[in-house]
């Protein structure tokens, strides 16, 4: 296999990127982690979208059936960033308004020790043998194709992922997760062509789109955590129901605004 398969660069790129934040996941402090877990999440998604576009250039089944044990890492450490951005949100939240949320923090802390004893299980049981066995298997998908042919079919394929961005934008607040996983999709595949078949403003926009939906999704998921809290654990009668009740509120104009800001930037992205 050429080792200039581009394709293949960014894959082993992100291949050793995983392999070494997990490697650092299973020797590290949880306090020392929140990087890694990071890192490691966007390398997997990362490599997921090269999954999706290679099935696509090749014409080949879908190769998720061989990332399931890599998927389930991924949920797992999720759920960990998840809660770890709500505290950080709350944090945040909390010096805004100059409000504590006591009760709700210590119950996001109390989970935060559970699911990191899960994600110590996840660590110790994902065989890395799964993701070097996929990358044997790319290699040898990509081992007669022509650099040049697959870039055509690439930025095709990005056209058509941007036709179809346009058609769904209309509609950013009924879908943004839907729409964030396709502005994903684009911004890894477009990344991948040379600069001169490249739009840097647009790909600067499609990533400032990708950064509001982002922020947009940790208000989402601390929002419903919030709401299970208040409505399953604290009674009507406690002032923290009435201030977390406010909380969801101030929350959802925040992610109102979001969206605004975010609608914005992502008709200027496809206008292009």
């Amino acid at each position: 296999m050429p080792a200039a398969n581009f394709i293949l660069k960014q894959w082993e790129k992100q291949q050793t990127v995983f392999l070494q934040n997990l490697d650092g996941l299973r020797t590290k402090d949880k306090e020392k982690t929140i990087d890694k877990v990071h890192d490691l999440r966007v390398a997997t998604k990362k490599l997921r979208s090269y999954l999706k576009l290679l099935a696509l250039l090749l014409n080949k089944k879908d190769y998720t059936a061989s990332f399931e044990k890599t998927e389930q890492l991924f949920n797992v450490l999720g759920k960990h960033r998840d809660i770890e951005m709500g505290l950080e949100v709350i944090n945040l939240l909390e010096k805004e308004s100059k409000i504590s949320y006591t009760a709700f923090a210590h119950y996001l802390k109390a989970v935060h020790q559970q699911v990191w004893i899960w994600v110590q299980a996840a660590l110790k049981n994902y065989d890395e043998k799964e993701l070097i066995a996929i990358t044997i298997l790319v290699e040898q998908d990509l081992n007669d194709k022509n650099n040049d042919e697959l870039l055509q079919k690439l930025n095709g394929i990005v056209e058509k992922e941007l036709n179809k961005s346009r058609r769904l934008a209309n509609n950013l607040s009924q879908q943004p997760h839907l729409i964030r996983k396709l502005f994903k999709d684009i911004f890894y595949w477009a990344s991948l062509l040379p600069k001169e078949m490249q739009a840097p403003d647009q790909l600067k926009r499609i990533k400032k789109s990708l950064e509001y939906l982002g922020n947009w999704q940790d208000l989402e998921m601390l929002h419903r955590k919030i709401k299970h809290f208040r409505k399953d654990f604290v009674p009507d009668s406690r002032e923290d129901h009435r201030l977390l009740k406010e909380l969801e509120k101030a929350i959802m104009d925040k992610k109102q605004k979001i969206l605004s800001s975010a609608g914005e930037n992502i008709h200027n992205a496809l206008s292009h």
